[in-house]
């Protein structure tokens, strides 16, 4: 007994696809791609803004922890690396190891004001700058 072959596969006995047929796929596989492209460009920025934000809030609470436990303000962030106090006792507020920005450079800590000021100098490791090279400070700095 035999089958009848039925639909496209009667009209085609060819096993390939037609030249229309790749091409439409492959316009769709392209458009997909570049919108995974686009939605992911910004990636790596907001990682390392979210990175330089965190380390620097760290960084100021550690400082105000010391200043809890001693009365003193650190005089470094170096200092504040398995923090001891006047005793040689460790304190509770110290940070595990020497922080750096994503591109490895040092956050500057200075007391202002009677309050511990954080700051990264961006990619540039320079005052001033935009996107990528701006300043970020913590406490923020409010405009008067």
């Amino acid at each position: 007994m035999r089958f009848k072959k039925i639909g496209w596969a009667s009209l085609r006995e060819s096993q390939g696809f037609t030249l229309l047929e790749l091409i439409v796929v492959i316009t769709i596989i392209g458009l997909l791609s570049t919108l995974v492209v686009v939605s992911t460009k910004n990636i790596g920025p907001n990682a390392r803004r979210t990175k330089i934000i965190s380390d620097l809030e760290t960084i100021q609470k550690v400082a105000m922890g010391i200043f809890t436990e001693t009365g003193q303000w650190p005089e470094s962030i170096e200092a504040m690396v398995d923090a001891k106090d006047s005793s040689g006792k460790g304190l509770m507020n110290a940070l595990d190891k020497f922080p750096k920005d994503p591109w490895g450079h040092e956050y500057k800590l200075e007391i202002v004001d009677g309050q511990a000021r954080v700051t990264c100098l961006g990619v540039d490791n320079a005052e001033g700058g935009d996107n990528e090279a701006e300043d970020m400070v913590r406490p923020e700095e409010r405009n008067k």
